[in-house]
C-alpha cells in the first residue's frame, strides 16, 4: 500500500473529529509519532469530565483498527484523563493515560 503525507492527515483529521465528538469539551492534539506508529493523538479529558470512556475508547479503537487494516496507517490515540485527587507537590494535577490501538 502506497501511503501519503496527505492521505495520512485526512485520516488524522477525522480521529480528531471522532474523538471530539465523542468526548465535548477535550482538547485534541496531533503529536509526532514516539515509535513506529504514523501519528498519536492525544485527547485531554476536561477537568470535570464525569463521564465514562469505555465505550468511546471503543468506538476510536474500532475506526483506528479499520484505517490501519485497510490503509496501512497505525494511528495510536491516548486519552488523558484528568486525576481527580489534589495537586502534587508541585503544584501540578496529574493525569492518567490510556492507549487506544
Amino acid at each position: 500500500m502506497k501511503k501519503t503525507k496527505k492521505e495520512l492527515k485526512r485520516y488524522v483529521d477525522e480521529i480528531c473529529a471522532l474523538a471530539q465528538e465523542l468526548f465535548p469539551g477535550a482538547k485534541v492534539r496531533v503529536k509526532p509519532p514516539y515509535e513506529t506508529e504514523d501519528a498519536d493523538v492525544i485527547v485531554e479529558l476536561p477537568e470535570g469530565w464525569r463521564g465514562g470512556t469505555a465505550k468511546q475508547r471503543k468506538l476510536l479503537w474500532r475506526r483506528t483498527w479499520e484505517i490501519l487494516l485497510d490503509k496501512g496507517y497505525d494511528i495510536l490515540v491516548f486519552i488523558e484523563k484528568p486525576n481527580r485527587s489534589k495537586a502534587g507537590s508541585n503544584g501540578t494535577k496529574k493525569t492518567k493515560k490510556i492507549a487506544v490501538r
